[in-house]
């Protein structure tokens, strides 16, 4: 008898520094940040965790679908330089990977089109564009304003000195540059975005377009759930997130805290990591948290901007570049055409089509971008439309100068209307630089003692803003910071 009640006690008391060990985790949201930071946990002996994901998928702005014979990104596309690059560490080992340089069949030469058919001859824009690249690597520390005020009076000091451009493409040039731009920077225009941080943005070391071959970026989440490169290894990261689950409210003073969802479904947890999206957050800080956030982290989230871009994609049975291997085409409306296009609200979008590229490994796509205040339009414009309406535009763009043939699929992305998302990634903006970024205050947990209990990751949290890899890095971080305190603790 004693001897059975020896081994109760060492039951009992077994079970009980389980649970101590295995604290309740819930993630909110299953993008990048979200995958890496379950991932690292449940590596790490932690496997009371629940995700909670408003989609019904994984993967947040990293997202694949099929068009044709293909995968293609619609979301993320591009592992972004290579060193302290954790995307281009773990899939680069493997094989997956390819450089800019290697991909032989693209020339990555740009034409410019205007919406007459013509084509810009390359001297006349050219010249400018690396003028406009050479002034914003003279940018320093001290740079005040926009990059739009940098742009434009640069630009205006180049054309004139330079009588051989026709006064008739300042305007044009001017609108075709702030669009491009914004396809990387994701401001409504050049105007929102810091002059300073566009030059002292964290660059990474390396080729800054490395494609996934025939392969998407959803290939980094199998990689992280160790699904690739042996699917018997596969985490249960998949089995622990709740689809179409949104979360309306955290009580993070109660203990333990409170997660509440849209469907008022309760999740109680020792430690929540909010891996949502800055546009997400922004939209609903003064109801999602309860109480509301300290002041200081209230401000540095608020004082962050989040960018829009939209892609469209075009499927074609029978391409018609293919005895032209430039790699971009760029988009110049003419002033008359971009007058009379802005008074039609069915059509004024198109103005933010800023240019389109091949796409590598996929032969039959080409990839248009959308920037700037025309992306809502785009996206809430009726399917029909849409179709009818990039068809025309191809037509007028493109007619003259090839023989065009019809695409078969077209499609888009809905990132900046669709309430889970709210935008693409962060910018450094202008109110970032009149405030600070403060990415501190951002990132620090909310404690209870010296226990972490409100955590914050995702790509806004990191220096690596706007990038994958970035919110991976935040991922593990906030994974970290867990496996650290209970290896302390215990």
């Amino acid at each position: 008898m004693a001897a059975r009640l020896l081994v109760l006690l060492h039951l009992i008391t077994h079970v009980l520094t389980a649970e101590e060990m295995s604290p309740k985790i819930v993630i909110i949201g299953a993008g990048a940040s979200g995958v890496a930071a379950a991932s690292r946990l449940l590596q790490n002996g932690f496997n009371n965790i629940t995700i909670l994901e408003a989609e019904n998928r994984i993967g947040g702005r990293v997202c694949s679908i099929k068009i044709g014979e293909y995968l293609v990104d619609i979301g993320g596309e591009w592992v972004v330089g290579e060193k302290n690059n954790v995307a281009f560490e773990l899939a680069s080992p493997l094989g997956l990977l390819e450089r800019s340089a290697d991909h032989k069949e693209l020339s990555f030469v740009l034409k410019l089109f205007d919406s007459n058919g013509e084509e810009i001859p390359s001297e006349i824009f050219d010249p400018l564009i690396k003028y406009l690249q050479n002034e914003e690597d003279s940018v320093t520390e001290n740079t005040t304003g926009s990059y739009g005020e940098l742009a434009e009076k640069e630009i205006n000091k180049y054309v004139k000195a330079h009588p051989e451009i026709p006064t008739s493409l300042y305007g044009p040039l001017m609108h075709f540059l702030n669009m491009l731009k914004m396809s990387e920077h994701g401001g409504a225009t050049w105007n929102e975005v810091s002059a300073k941080g566009v030059r002292f943005y964290d660059n990474i070391p390396g080729d800054p377009v490395i494609n996934w071959k025939e392969r998407t970026y959803t290939t980094i989440l199998d990689i992280l759930m160790k699904k690739y490169p042996n699917p018997e290894e596969e985490l249960p990261v998949k089995n622990i997130t709740k689809f179409n689950t949104k979360v309306t409210e955290i009580k993070y003073e109660e203990t333990p805290v409170k997660v509440i969802t849209a469907n008022k479904e309760e999740y109680l947890a020792d430690h929540v990591i909010v891996t949502v999206s800055l546009g997400v957050l922004q939209k609903n800080i003064d109801t999602l948290f309860n109480p509301k956030l300290p002041e200081k982290k209230h401000n540095a989230i608020k004082n962050l901007s989040f960018g829009s871009t939209a892609k469209i994609i075009l499927y074609y049975e029978n391409p018609w570049w293919l005895n032209d291997p430039v790699h971009a085409r760029g988009i110049l409306w003419t002033e008359e055409d971009r007058k009379e296009i802005e008074d039609d609200p069915q059509k004024r979008w198109l103005l933010g089509i800023s240019s389109g590229i091949r796409v590598e490994h996929k032969p039959k796509l080409l990839l248009f971008w959308v920037t700037g205040p025309y992306i809502r339009e785009m996206e809430t414009l009726p399917e029909e439309i849409f179709q009818e309406q990039v068809k025309e535009f191809m037509t007028r763009f493109f007619g003259k100068a090839y023989n065009l043939t019809e695409p078969k699929i077209i499609k888009r992305s809905f990132w900046n209307t669709n309430e889970n998302f709210l935008g693409v990634y962060t910018f450094y903006g202008l109110q970032t630089d009149v405030s600070g970024p403060h990415t501190e205050d951002f990132v620090d947990p909310i404690m209870k003692s010296d226990k972490p209990v409100l955590q914050f990751a995702g790509e806004a949290t990191t220096s690596h803003y706007g990038m994958v890899h970035g919110a991976i890095e935040t991922g593990f971080r906030e994974a970290d910071r867990l496996i650290n305190y209970y290896s302390k603790n215990n």
